[in-house]
């Protein structure tokens, strides 16, 4: 009898891609080769010779995007260095006695970076919002409006757009038992890609089937282009990603066996 183990065809099941050295998950990843013909005409002759020519590789990744990897499908297009944020205090005691705007004392940020408003005194017993005013990077006017609920002292909202200047902040409706302030912070974890030159990496693909084994390895490469295409809802986003190599010729095939 014959089980589906004795079967000995390849399968994408079987095959595990890694970018940079890390596994790449939930991606497909198709890679060709061709070479060029290069036509000799002859004289007394009804035909060309053809000739071998220059080799071409043609890679191309289609991931569907998970957060977790978003930066190196997304932004490894565009730089290889990414601004991580910057933990920096901007102002410590926001009253919340009344409504009203506070400028803050430290107003620029070493990096672009979110920002997080922390109960300093007192509990907030009264929700309301909390408007943050600043600038990105490129200068133009940023606002971000925060839902600020009941919270403890030490308890915070962070926001989720990225300031490079925040001149103050605007409070509505936000109260607590006693003299509550809040402390205004940026904080680091959000990446920022700027154009630059883009991530050179190794781009390697095995399929494997019991002791047999085929890999394909691009040492050198860069995602040559990238973006993203949203469609209805409830379906995850794919991205098509091209891929370049710095030398074709160096593309190398392994193929082993016990």
């Amino acid at each position: 009898m014959t089980t589906v183990t004795d079967f000995e065809e390849y399968s994408d099941v079987d095959g595990a891609i890694t970018l940079g050295g890390v596994a790449l998950a939930n991606v497909q990843y198709d890679v060709k080769w061709s070479r060029d013909v290069v036509k000799a005409p002859r004289a007394g002759a009804r035909s060309d010779r053809n000739l071998p020519g220059k080799l071409t590789v043609t890679t191309k990744l289609k991931k569907i995007l998970i957060h977790d990897d978003a930066a190196r499908v997304l932004g490894y297009s565009l730089n290889d260095t990414p601004l991580t944020g910057a933990a920096e205090e901007l102002k410590t005691g926001v009253a919340l006695a009344a409504d009203g705007y506070t400028a803050m004392s430290d107003t620029v940020i070493a990096a672009a970076s979110r920002i997080r408003a922390t109960v300093a005194s007192s509990a907030i017993t009264t929700g309301g919002r909390l408007d943050i005013v600043g600038e990105d990077t490129a200068g133009n006017p940023l606002t971000e409006s925060l839902t600020v609920t009941t919270l403890g002292v030490g308890e915070y909202v962070t926001g989720t757009k990225l300031f490079k200047e925040v001149f103050g902040v605007i409070v509505y409706s936000i109260r607590s038992t006693g003299e509550g302030t809040l402390t205004i912070a940026s904080v680091t974890g959000a990446s920022e890609y700027t154009v630059g030159d883009p991530v050179v990496f190794d781009l390697v693909g095995t399929l494997t089937k019991g002791s047999k084994s085929i890999t394909i390895t691009q040492p050198n490469c860069w995602i040559s282009g990238s973006g993203l295409a949203w469609t209805e809802g409830g379906k995850p986003l794919d991205i098509d990603l091209p891929v370049e190599m710095y030398d074709p010729g160096d593309l190398t095939v392994d193929i082993t066996t016990a």
